[in-house]
């Protein structure tokens, strides 16, 4: 009777588990957080946690406001809290995880989990008493009313004696 051989399997390492087609996504994190608008959390780019969650943002520019569009799917309103001064805004909130029931197994996970402090500067002056924001279908979008631009003044130059 031939004998079975069985080969011994070692662990991955972590750089083995990033599969191909999350490599670019990667990379662009890691651009992100190194050449990037300034978060308050640096992103970890090499791991594979469920404590990693960075919402992906727009910012866009009208006539008469900057609106804010942020993805933060399975998330509810009173899990975001947002602050706003003059030319910075501030999103910070907790996407939780769900819990494992019994009777159930992951066979993977690649859903991202955790709390998240993104801080952006605005390209101008907003009005902080007017801002509105609007959650639905997972996507939170902010209206932020821009500054009336104060008048210019040409000043002369007075020749002095």
């Amino acid at each position: 009777m031939p004998r079975e051989k069985i080969l011994a399997r070692r662990a991955p390492t972590d750089l083995e588990t990033i599969e191909p087609w999350n490599t670019f996504r990667d990379m662009e994190r890691m651009f992100r957080g190194f050449f990037g608008v300034p978060m308050v959390r640096a992103p970890r780019m090499w791991t594979r946690e469920l404590s990693e969650y960075t919402p992906e943002v727009d910012l866009r520019e009208t006539d008469k406001e900057l609106v804010l569009s942020a993805t933060v799917p399975g998330m509810g309103k009173e899990d975001i809290d947002i602050d706003v001064t003059g030319d910075t805004i501030t999103i910070s909130g907790e996407r939780k995880t769900e819990e494992e029931k019994p009777g159930e197994r992951y066979h993977f996970r690649q859903q991202s989990y955790g709390s998240f402090c993104l801080s952006y500067s605005l390209p101008m002056e907003v009005k902080p008493e007017e801002v509105k924001a609007h959650y639905k279908n997972g996507v939170l979008e902010i209206m932020m009313p821009k500054a009336e631009e104060s008048a210019k003044h040409k000043v002369t130059v007075e020749e002095t004696e």
